[in-house]
């Protein structure tokens, strides 16, 4: 996995993060949650096939199960430089940096449906400036050993005019995968520009 981390210091996070109600994000991420890996609620009303219990009030492991969402290490921030050369810190264009990330699911059927969504922070680094750039955020789900979701998404970041910072909100909603039949999934979220030709995804059949 290519990454855009030098050995020089990283530019000073003094960015504001988004909140308040009614945002893209307000169901996934709660207001007042600080931690990388937010917990959900229960999943939206559905039928879990292997939640399946024999007497009433009756739960198991799976009844409820919701996968927690990740950022693999390495993966939370991303930089875009001005030029080829970027060992020099004065190249710096934008950083964005990862601050939240949780998910809602819902079981329909034989499938387990699940919203990712992630919350963050952009600054403007010595060469950058009001504008738009595009962040490569990559999702991936496993299960076990194998892959049930892979994709990179190319999503915009943008810092306003008059600004040197701002924030961005990302949702990927087109993750379906058979119903779990263990508590194996993780889905993993973060910062990756390897294309997926490149990248390597176990496939596995359902």
């Amino acid at each position: 996995m290519k990454q855009f981390f030098g050995a020089f210091a990283l530019i000073t996070l003094v960015g504001c993060q988004t909140s308040g109600p009614g945002g893209v994000l307000s169901n996934v991420l709660p207001n007042g949650t600080d931690g990388k890996e937010v917990a959900s609620n229960s999943p939206a009303p559905g039928t879990n096939p292997n939640a399946v219990t024999t007497l009433r009030n009756t739960r198991n492991p799976l009844t409820d199960y919701c996968p927690a969402v990740r950022i693999r290490s390495g993966t939370e921030s991303y930089r875009i430089y001005k030029g080829d050369d970027r060992a020099n810190p004065d190249n710096v264009r934008y950083q964005a940096s990862i601050t939240k990330v949780a998910r809602e699911c819902a079981y329909v059927g034989q499938d387990l449906q699940i919203k990712v969504g992630a919350r963050g922070r952009i600054v403007t680094g010595p060469s950058g400036g009001p504008g738009t750039f595009n962040m490569p955020v990559r999702v991936a789900v496993q299960e076990g050993t194998c892959s049930r979701h892979f994709k990179l998404h190319q999503f915009e970041g943008k810092v306003e005019d008059g600004a040197t910072n701002g924030a961005f909100e990302f949702i990927d909603d087109t993750i379906v995968i058979p119903a779990p039949k263990k508590t194996n999934v993780r889905i993993f979220l973060g910062f990756d520009e390897t294309p997926d030709a490149e990248a390597s995804a176990l496939s596995c059949e359902s």
